[in-house]
């Protein structure tokens, strides 16, 4: 079979790139970038860590390039001016998405927020995240509930303070950020730091943040989808399965219990409002409708606001200078025994400040979630024609020093006094994307990354296990989200 079918491949894939690039040659030129090889394109130069690769590329092709990624032409922009063209300026047309094979899984690409078109149904569904789902008036409804779960996370680290015991901070989080989750969204409560419930959900998503994390060549090369030859698609497709049975399970149960006890009070969760909504007429939302925006809201959320966390505790335990600044900050606010609310976040700028500077350094998705162009569309005077892949370079501009003095050091300095926000108006700085698709779930997510921290800051002294010099803490790895490549490791102390 192999004689047979690697010729075939090769020779459809030449006659598929060549019909590529003849299409879109002309009179309008594309963006430049680096001269693609045969069949494979790029493909092979990004290496294990495209965003740096891609970053020194644009040093020498400009802010906006383009590359070949097997059958896929990309165009990739690494600048605050080029982000701003295709985001904000021309953000209708970069408005569409790329579907991933994995994602065409119970029909995820029609009906996910994050991955459906830009069209009605999608702009009815961002409507309710923005005034319902995470509205100031639902998250408020709901702090008591995460308060409870980051009061666990206090007594557990407690444990490891009077055993001795060295806390794996990656692991901890990762519980820790899922019960965050799960009460925000379900109510799940139990008396238990890691619930069997909690267990199941850390399972799915540690394989999910595993396989995703892998380049599937089905992507880059269609006629290999038939093939699934990396399993990829075979492995999410069953991690996708159990999550989606969980959230119908858990879902029908909401409803039931709702019919058979009409009178009974309701929860402050995410899933009540969504119900809520489906029994009205202010938004268009089918309860079949609920499972896929609980998806986009999980799968979003846990392993990137897991690892963000983790960044900013090894960048302060890196600093101590800086962790104790941010201790007496936040001690000076609550006093050195007072449990920290949600509502002083707005006192805490240094706080706010050191949650800044770790997205800048390590912003979760550093080539941010691709976009799709819609339409032939000119850019700074190049033609990005339709079917492109767009890529926004988040990582090349956090480290670029003609945006920030000295890019390479941890600063949280350099926010304080500045109107600086991560909300999409300032394009030099855009961990949770910008425009039309910026991320829905920002508001749930500053909050668990600043409460978190504060908590795990405020409550205990941390010691490294091993003292590594400063280039070995910055080792990385691209999964779903930017994580470090050794997890985190650290001997608390109480005050």
């Amino acid at each position: 079979m192999d004689t047979v079918f690697f010729p075939l491949l090769i020779a459809l894939s030449l006659i598929g790139l060549t019909w590529f690039l003849s299409r879109r040659s002309g009179s309008r030129a594309l963006p430049p970038g680096p001269k693609p090889l045969p069949v494979i394109g790029n493909f092979l130069q990004l290496g294990k860590k495209p965003y740096i690769t891609l970053s020194h590329l644009a040093k020498t092709h400009g802010p906006l390039m383009s590359i070949h990624l097997g059958s896929l032409y990309t165009v990739v922009a690494s600048s605050p001016e080029m982000a701003k063209e295709l985001l904000h300026r021309h953000g209708q047309v970069f408005s569409g998405r790329p579907i991933p094979q994995v994602m065409y899984t119970r029909s995820i690409n029609k009906n996910s927020m994050a991955f459906s078109p830009a069209g009605k149904e999608w702009r009815d569904k961002r409507k309710i995240c923005k005034e319902e789902v995470f509205s100031e008036r639902s998250l408020e409804g709901s702090e008591a509930l995460r308060q409870e779960k980051l009061q666990q996370l206090v007594e557990h680290v407690g444990q490891h303070c009077e055993r001795g015991d060295v806390v794996d901070i990656h692991d901890v989080l990762l519980v820790t950020n899922l019960n965050l989750m799960l009460t925000t969204l379900f109510s799940t409560r139990s008396p238990d730091f890691e619930s069997a419930t909690t267990r199941e959900f850390k399972g799915i998503v540690e394989v999910i943040g595993v396989t995703l994390g892998v380049p599937n060549f089905a992507d880059y090369f269609p006629i290999l989808k038939a093939y699934n030859p990396q399993g990829i698609k075979r492995t999410v497709d069953l991690q996708f399965n159990k999550l989606f049975d969980k959230f119908e399970l858990i879902l029908n149960e909401r409803l039931e219990s709702r019919r058979n006890n009409p009178a009974a009070p309701r929860k402050h969760d995410l899933l009540e409002t969504l119900v809520d909504i489906t029994q009205g007429d202010e938004y268009n939302l089918t309860v079949q409708e609920i499972p896929f925006l609980l998806f986009d809201l999980f799968v979003g959320g846990s392993e990137t606001n897991t690892s963000s966390i983790e960044w900013i505790m090894t960048e302060l335990l890196f600093n101590p200078d800086k962790l104790r600044k941010l201790k007496e900050e936040i001690n000076s606010v609550v006093g050195e025994r007072g449990q920290i609310r949600e509502a002083y976040i707005a006192r805490l700028p240094y706080l706010q400040a050191v949650v800044k500077e770790t997205l800048r350094i390590h912003p979760p998705g550093p080539l941010s979630l691709p976009r799709r162009s819609e339409a032939d569309q000119e850019v700074n005077g190049y033609m990005i024609p339709k079917g492109a892949q767009i890529l926004i370079n988040m990582w090349a501009m956090g480290r670029d020093p003609s945006i920030w003095s000295d890019p390479e050091s941890f600063e949280p300095e350099r926010f304080l006094g500045k109107n600086v926000d991560f909300k999409g108006q300032h394009f030099e700085f855009i961990p949770f994307g910008a425009g039309r698709r910026i991320c829905p779930g920002m508001p749930l997510a500053a909050r668990i990354l600043q409460m978190t921290t504060a908590v795990l800051v405020h409550n205990f002294e941390w010691k490294l296990e091993k003292e590594k010099d400063h280039e070995d803490h910055k080792e990385e790895v691209l999964g779903v989200a930017l994580r470090r490549a050794v997890p985190l490791r650290a001997f608390p102390s109480k005050i």
